[in-house]
């Protein structure tokens, strides 16, 4: 009598251990110290491959990025925009072909690319593209062929 007696005991008491382990169990959300998003920007990168470059030919970056087929990324905790590299190139090639100054250009590549718009208007670096891709561009190989006249 006292076996089954101590058995019913040890049984409830695992039960009762049991049941109780699975009221108290939840879970946790995760939580990320430290870490904050970081803004990814491959239109600067891009940018500066460009500006570094002497002579920078449109036809054949376009060629090659037509057969890598890259996409170009801008993430922020704003915004997001995603381009291909070819068309980023034609944009920009269209662009500076249309301007006559760095101040022109950077106002139409800003209102092309409206979430940019911030970032375009106060980079200095795109007066420096301007500066590399105009004489690639027809009007700019125009300007550079000496007057006859």
């Amino acid at each position: 009598m006292r076996t089954i007696a101590y058995i019913t005991t040890v049984i409830v008491f695992l039960f009762s251990l049991n049941s109780r382990g699975q009221t108290y169990q939840f879970n946790l959300d995760e939580i990320y110290l430290g870490i904050a998003q970081e803004e990814v920007n491959d239109f600067e990168l891009i940018n500066s491959e460009i500006s570094n470059s002497e002579k920078f030919k449109f036809r054949k970056a376009i060629r090659i990025a037509k057969m890598e087929q890259n996409t170009l990324n801008f993430n922020s905790s704003q915004r997001i925009l995603a381009l291909t590299e070819v068309d980023y190139l034609r944009l920009v090639r269209r662009t500076a072909n249309q301007s006559n100054d760095s101040v022109e250009f950077i106002s139409k590549l800003s209102v092309e690319l409206p979430s940019l718009k911030d970032i375009i208007e106060s980079d200095a670096s795109y007066a420096d593209l301007y500066n590399t891709v105009r004489p690639a561009t027809f009007y700019g190989r125009i300007e550079a062929l000496p007057d006859v006249l």
